[in-house]
């Protein structure tokens, strides 16, 4: 069966930017995950096709061999002008097939001659070590474990050396984190190559909306109802923080939508900044009023 066009699998223009291919691909590798699609028996043969596309586009001189001969550069040697048996081009046992068989494990291993010095272009390819690829989870969080920090025990798909595993990890959400904000597990992601060290797993941030509070920066922000007398003739008002109810004191003749702000009962970030709270006032207008009560207020409007 014939391969498809490297481009082509990742849904890109031949002239696409290295940043254009790898969001195209991370998109891509997502979806077909095989932990992603345990029922789609297709599912691990497109993230395998995904995955070889990515690593020939994103390497420079890969992807101009590929641009000139096609798959030919990875399958035949001498990319299909090379001496057979000869240590031209990448030769068939560091070819794509190979690539095929080891997806998953060292792929330090692949084009193994070209990487030897042996062959590829001239033996200019890099045979220093290099970090594995980083993997990045979403985690959904409540406003509240954003702000105080919590704890959470989640199964993510990492690397144990070159095996995929399914593991509970115990993960710490520091308070203070952004929506975004990313916790670093240490050599958890895919195997290094040429020896070098494992990728990292990187877990970001998605704080779910909240039905009181507006994170704005460092600051909260949230409403606070009132009756228009108190607002006419001033008194307080309770209000419901995230450390607790308190008395917010309001002036007379306040006006519907006055900001109060509240020094310090902020979010406190990861570097000791707090942010303030911000209580916007709605005064309520009465309904289903008596016929004594209408008259009373006919009387102040008159008055």
């Amino acid at each position: 069966m014939s391969k498809r066009d490297f481009y082509e699998v990742l849904g890109v223009a031949k002239t696409a930017s290295e940043k254009e291919i790898k969001k195209a691909y991370k998109k891509l590798a997502m979806k077909f995950h095989p932990d992603k699609n345990p029922d789609d028996p297709t599912a691990a043969d497109k993230f395998k096709e995904v995955k070889a596309a990515y690593e020939i586009l994103t390497d420079k001189e890969k992807r101009a061999a590929y641009d000139q001969f096609g798959h030919n550069a990875f399958e035949n040697p001498g990319m299909g002008g090379g001496q057979r048996g000869g240590h031209h081009g990448f030769g068939q046992q560091g070819g794509y097939s190979d690539f095929e068989d080891i997806f998953g494990g060292a792929f330090g291993d692949m084009f193994s001659n070209a990487r030897g010095g042996r062959g590829g272009f001239g033996g200019r390819h890099s045979t220093r070590p290099q970090k594995g690829e980083d993997l990045q989870y979403t985690m959904e969080i409540d406003l509240e474990d954003a702000i105080n920090g919590a704890s959470r025990v989640i199964d993510l798909p990492v690397f144990e050396g070159n095996t995929q595993t399914n593991k509970k990890l115990n993960i710490k959400i520091p308070a203070g984190i952004e929506d975004g904000g990313r916790i670093r597990l240490t050599g958890k992601g895919h195997p290094g190559i040429n020896g070098g060290s494992q990728g990292d797993v990187y877990i970001q941030m998605n704080i779910l909306p909240h039905p009181r509070y507006t994170r704005e920066g460092n600051n909260l922000l949230c409403k606070a109802t009132t009756d228009f007398v108190t607002a006419a003739l001033g008194g307080k008002v309770e209000v419901n923080t995230l450390g607790g109810a308190i008395s917010l004191k309001i002036p007379e003749g306040t006006q519907n939508g006055r900001k109060f702000r509240l020094k310090g009962k902020g979010v406190t970030d990861r570097k000791g900044n707090t942010g303030d709270l911000i209580v916007q006032l709605v005064i309520e207008t009465p309904l289903n009023l008596s016929e004594r009560q209408k008259e009373l207020l006919n009387e102040f409007a008159a008055a």
